[in-house]
């Protein structure tokens, strides 16, 4: 029962991390340039979470479900967090990673649309957006 009770906060505590990132994300977004923005975040990642974005952007595409559910132990509420993290730091700025990052987004929005059980209209929003911007 305890180790139930202490991979149940674990759990808990990584998406209150990923939500932290994303709120700190967005409110630097209102006044940063994308190569910090991306910089803040990465070692917010890093530190927080021992997840380099390095290691998702050059993880082939076929392989980041597998990557953050497996070896990051990333459940579908902690992927729908990282990917809101992803698109917006794709989004808004072109930077060099925008193609990479919106792959990935389209991806994992794709994986959470076929696996979570909860329908989003958001997420179809998203993945029609990202499917644009990539044409």
């Amino acid at each position: 029962m305890e180790q139930n009770d202490f991979l149940k906060k674990q759990i808990d505590l990584l998406g209150r991390i990923l939500g932290k990132i994303l709120s700190d994300l967005l409110k630097l977004k209102n006044n940063g340039e994308i190569q910090d923005i991306i910089e803040i975040t990465n070692q917010a990642l890093i530190n927080e979470l021992d997840l380099n974005l390095n290691e998702i952007l050059y993880l082939d595409n076929n392989l980041i479900i597998n990557f953050l559910q497996k070896e990051k132990k990333f459940n579908i509420d902690h992927l729908e967090k990282i990917v809101e993290i992803l698109f917006n730091l794709g989004y808004d700025h072109d930077s060099k990673y925008r193609i990479n990052i919106l792959n990935k987004c389209q991806t994992i929005y794709t994986y959470l649309n076929k696996n979570s059980n909860t329908y989003s209209s958001e997420r179809i929003m998203r993945i029609d957006k990202i499917s644009e911007l990539l044409k």
